[in-house]
């Protein structure tokens, strides 16, 4: 969804487990009239996080109350908006969040209104949109979310990360030990580059990355990459354009038996390589003495 439309659409965003320590970080489902149900993880990363994430990540996917819009996929869409905190408790949650082959994202801020319903957050600033139609107007911008430290440290495991909105900051990772960092960054499949960078560089004071350092950074992690390897190849955003615009009803439909081909086995060689770890984050969820 691109951000204009994003600031747009009446999008319902409710809360559903939000009942946690204030020092700790915030767990907050959302549930998106587009694109179904995710987690969001804001406020600093505190020791006992990854178990009370593994919880919650459990509790989704053994929930039977989904909306009807649910794709599998999004309930292992992470969001994050975060100052950083605990390295240690973040690499944790990392390599869960790798495990599952879970997206991260660091898009908007979210803040709850008075009648409970979680809301993009928003600023005094304007933006106005000239031409016809839904999207012409002004309209209230959207505060961007931040990650930033040991938050970066979980963003970067992701299988799939975006941060086309967001901001992902550096600040914070000095403090930690250099043989741990750079031994996690090679696990997270992170570029010999960045390593360098991220361990090495003066990363004390507050570093807000670029648009084309944002882009380097995100994509498609190696792991997810060999595993979709024999997948039939998804559709360019071109040929995406193409299967609804094209003259043809051949090729239309061509180009959608790919697209829905790429999904389908998606989904079941996702299923597969997260088995073992969807198998002990259901454990965990299960109420005691069932277990």
């Amino acid at each position: 969804m691109t951000r204009r439309l994003a600031r747009r659409l009446a999008v319902a965003l409710v809360a559903l487990v939000t009942a946690v320590a204030a020092s700790a970080a915030e767990l907050i489902t959302l549930e998106d009239e587009c694109r179904g149900r995710q987690l969001l993880i804001s406020g600093p990363i505190e020791a006992g996080d990854f178990e009370r994430i593994s919880r919650h990540l459990g509790l989704f996917a053994a929930g039977n109350d989904l909306p009807a819009v649910q794709d599998p996929e999004t309930l292992w869409t992470v969001k994050l908006d975060s100052p950083g905190g605990d390295a240690a408790e973040a690499m944790r949650i990392g390599r869960l969040l790798r495990g599952a082959l879970a997206t991260t994202e660091t898009s908007y801020r979210y803040a709850r209104r008075a009648d409970g319903v979680y809301d993009f957050e928003r600023t005094a600033a304007t933006i106005c949109l000239s031409g016809e139609g839904r999207l012409a107007g002004c309209f209230d911008d959207v505060v961007k979310a931040q990650c930033g430290g040991a938050c970066l440290l979980v963003w970067l495991a992701g299988a799939d990360r975006f941060a086309h909105e967001g901001e992902l900051g550096l600040h914070g990772l000095s403090a930690v030990d250099q043989v741990v960092l750079r031994g996690y960054l090679e696990e997270m499949d992170v570029p010999a580059a960045w390593i360098a960078r991220l361990a090495d560089g003066d990363t004390a004071a507050t570093a807000w990355l670029a648009w084309p350092e944002r882009k380097e950074l995100s994509g498609r992690a190696a792991p997810l990459r060999e595993l979709l390897a024999g997948c039939p190849s998804p559709l360019t955003a071109d040929e995406a354009f193409e299967s609804v615009t094209a003259a043809s009803e051949q090729v239309r439909d061509r180009l959608m038996d790919r697209a829905d081909a790429h999904r389908r086995c998606r989904l079941d060689q996702v299923a597969g390589a997260r088995a073992p770890v969807l198998e002990s984050l259901l454990r965990q969820a299960a109420p005691a003495g069932t277990r």
